[in-house]
């Protein structure tokens, strides 16, 4: 893998000021570091749509019964807003280096457009999982690297990095095996009316919705909803709102100092005996332990 682009992370999460384990933002709203020098037992995690490009360790993803790896030389296609298992591999000499690249819809939709013919057999097949790990070919790696210098000065950051971005975004879409990405483009497709419904459903996360609603929102029967939504997110819509909303309530406590009451109250849980089963069920510990471990 690219010194250089390990380097030029590495600077990126020095200015960002951090020395904990986890994503830093950039001087680009649509790339964020992410860094660990020490092993990360398996735990559910959340991601956005985009793109998670590895340069050092390795991750392991446990989605719907399959487990797949990704690590150096590699990078994981997230093609919808999907929760799952997480482990990764990492140590002082080798720790684990990455950068996030968020894929911003009327970007890809845009793209898409322009790549409709020579992609559109790669859209044929649906999709059964919401990831995919892929190799990093060597115009994908130039591309990332060139945006990884952009990004350690600010007018390369603000002049020539949104398009770099959007170069990276390119290659990925024209890959092969690109379908995870490529699929939400096309809004016929079930994968992409549910990734939409989601987008939705995060704007207003206390809200509760039953099955029958969700496939009402997205034109499907409340069968073919559940079916398809059960092969791409490996869990039930139920059940992957519940992990969701515990996913937030981590973040409120471990990322903004939130009380206990406080992340209930904000993800839609009306009994904190209840949030608090919920929440060591998932996680294996209470939420007042990741509460004191931020330091509140």
């Amino acid at each position: 893998m690219n010194d250089c682009l390990k380097e030029r992370l590495r600077r990126l999460r020095h200015e960002a000021g951090t020395t904990q384990p986890g994503f830093s933002a950039t001087r680009l709203p649509g790339a964020q570091v992410f860094w660990s020098d020490h092993p990360i037992p398996r735990v559910p995690l959340y991601y956005d749509p985009g793109i998670a490009v590895i340069v050092s360790g390795r991750k392991t993803g446990f989605l719907n019964g399959a487990t797949f790896v990704y690590g150096a030389g590699s990078y994981l296609a997230v093609g919808l807003p999907v929760c799952f298992d997480c482990e990764t591999e990492a140590t002082p000499d080798e720790p684990m280096v990455g950068i996030f690249l968020h894929a911003e819809q009327a970007m890809l939709r845009e793209l898409a457009a322009g790549l409709a013919e020579t992609d559109s057999a790669s859209c044929a097949t649906p999709v059964t999982l919401g990831v995919e790990p892929l190799p990093l070919s060597p115009v994908m790696l130039d591309a990332v690297s060139r945006l990884a210098t952009q990004l350690c000065d600010h007018a390369q950051a603000q002049l020539l990095a949104p398009a770099t971005l959007r170069e990276v975004f390119f290659h990925a879409l024209q890959d092969r095996h690109g379908r995870v990405l490529m699929a939400q483009t096309r809004p016929d497709r079930p994968e992409a009316r549910i990734a939409a419904l989601l987008r939705r459903l995060d704007r207003d996360p206390c809200r509760d919705r039953s099955v029958e609603q969700m496939a009402a929102e997205t034109g499907m029967s409340p069968a073919t909803f559940y079916r398809r939504f059960r092969e791409a997110f490996g869990v039930s819509p139920l059940q992957y709102l519940k992990r969701r909303r515990l996913l937030r309530a981590r973040s409120l406590l471990s990322d903004q100092g939130a009380s206990v009451a406080e992340a209930a109250h904000a993800t839609g849980y009306t009994s904190a005996a209840h949030f608090s089963r919920d929440f060591r069920a998932t996680f294996g510990r209470p939420p007042s332990a990741e509460h004191r471990a931020t330091g509140s």
